[in-house]
């Protein structure tokens, strides 16, 4: 009898084809982890690299080339061969149309097939924290040459109808129902032991988990199940609820291209009207907890001494006359708008708290949640919000927060352009060992703090109710594989 493996997700697809747009936390996003593959694998908890499109790789010229040998049984599921020239095609083009593939390229001077198994990717400096950018985002996948070269990435039908490389294949898709993935027989790599992956799209996030307590699905993807949820699943029989500290922090940013905020001291009473005492009260012992630092207490970099300022009403507003931000008669010293993903559902309890307390300081803040989609267009591109309420990874490498601000980043939203923490980056990149690199990634938390680039809120915690009739989660099998990917996902008789 065949056997499916189910998850339940608020959010349906728009394509599959993340190196060209992410459509973060879709069902798409999703699919993707489980068609396609990367050139090597980084998971949240774990640094070390681990192999995918590539057996084996070497770091060279003082970390300034990458060579990366591939397997050479890797096929497309069309029965082409997947050779260099997929990866040279699939990066190079989107480094040079500025594709979402490209956020982590940033290095890269070229891309150089050696031969048809071998390939070099040769950067502008070196760059020690290399293989993280190239692992750890679904959108670094490789696209096959043959069925995207002299296309326009925008119009390819084989975004919807992709050809991958991984262990399932796209079955069917009905909008705003499911997507139905079949295991690829034969696969070049490990093979599945699920016969189909099926993702039902059930926007009420309630109903997803308890869809999972009544044995309809298997799993709910991140931020699905929250805090306020687990009474829907806890104590059900044949369901075990997985937590831990979450790879990443939610935090305020601010739109450092508006002249209000490149004052420091605005910034500066921003981040004094910021109560951690009221944020706390979000969290959950031993999982999630306000937070005030600029890294997360796991991580190898953490700089304990570089905080965000405490809690302090009449110090930011001292600082907001100095700035000569001043209240007019009803005593608004300014309205601000304020944006978060709602697909984390956490932020938007955060956005009332800091609307509220940013109130009391004299601000009038107005919030909204954003779809993917829409803050890829309104934030990402257009820049048009004075503050965001952001999520996102931090782990294993701080390397992979430089996207976000350093000056040029390609996922700088917030217009950063600071040369101490554009240097703290390069430095990081250059030094040879972990423990240079360490005192680098201090030095950046210093500035942060010291210049108020942004102000942590909460680190986050996951939550994630699986069945026990599997086997094969990333945790079980340390995390050598992507939270999202279930080629390895068994049956337990």
């Amino acid at each position: 009898m065949p056997v499916d493996f189910v998850v339940a997700t608020p959010h349906d697809a728009v394509e599959f084809n993340d190196v060209y747009r992410n459509v973060t936390g879709s069902a798409g996003y999703l699919a993707c982890n489980n068609i396609y593959n990367r050139v090597v694998l980084n998971e949240w908890y774990e640094i070390n690299p681990f192999p995918d499109l590539a057996t084996h790789w070497e770091q060279l010229d003082g970390s300034r080339r990458w060579r990366f040998h591939l397997n050479q049984a890797a096929r497309w599921q069309d029965g082409t061969p997947l050779t260099a020239h997929d990866v040279v095609y699939t990066h190079l083009h989107a480094m040079k149309m500025g594709y979402q593939g490209a956020m982590f390229l940033k290095d890269v001077e070229t891309i150089v097939a050696v031969d048809d198994h071998t390939v070099d990717y040769h950067l502008h400096t070196a760059n020690a924290g290399f293989l993280v950018l190239l692992g750890n985002f679904i959108f670094a996948h490789i696209l096959p040459r043959h069925l995207y070269e002299g296309t326009d990435w925008a119009t390819n039908p084989h975004n919807l109808k992709p050809v991958g490389s991984g262990p399932f294949r796209l079955a069917e898709w009905i909008p705003g129902e499911h997507i139905v993935m079949e295991a690829v027989k034969n696969h070049w790599g490990p093979q599945p032991e699920i016969d189909r992956l099926i993702l039902k799209i059930v926007p009420d996030r309630d109903e997803c988990v308890r869809m999972v307590a009544r044995g309809e699905a298997h799993i709910v993807p991140q931020d699905t199940l929250t805090r306020d949820r687990l009474h829907l699943v806890e104590g059900v029989s044949g369901v075990d609820i997985f937590t831990r500290q979450g790879p990443g922090m939610a935090l305020l940013d601010f739109n450092h291209g508006r002249a209000l905020w490149q004052d420091q001291r605005v910034r500066e009473a921003v981040a004094y009207a910021v109560n951690r005492d009221e944020i706390a009260e979000l969290g959950d012992p031993g999982v999630s907890q306000a937070w005030d630092h600029y890294l997360l207490g796991t991580s190898w970099a953490l700089n304990r001494e570089a905080k965000a300022p405490g809690h302090d009403v009449e110090r930011a507003r001292a600082l907001l006359d100095d700035a000569g931000v001043t209240a007019d008669a009803s005593g608004v010293r300014g309205r601000l708008t304020m944006f978060y993903m709602d697909m984390f559902h956490g932020h938007r309890p955060l956005a009332e708290l800091i609307a509220r307390q940013l109130g009391e300081v004299g601000f009038e803040v107005s919030f909204d949640g954003l779809a993917s989609e829409d803050w890829s267009r309104q934030v990402r591109k257009a820049h048009d919000f004075d503050l965001i309420i952001v999520g996102g990874s931090m782990e294993p490498d701080p390397e992979i927060t430089a996207t976000k601000y350093s000056s040029g980043g390609q996922n700088n939203m917030g217009l950063h352009r600071n040369p101490d923490v554009d240097a703290a980056y390069l430095a990081a990149r250059r030094a040879d060992t972990r423990e240079e690199r360490r005192e680098h990634y201090q030095q950046l938390q210093q500035v942060w703090a010291r210049d108020i680039e942004w102000v942590p809120l909460f680190w986050y915690g996951m939550y994630y109710p699986r069945s026990e009739k599997f086997f094969g989660w990333a945790d079980q099998l340390g995390y050598s594989v992507p939270w999202w990917h279930w080629g390895r996902i068994r049956p337990v008789a």
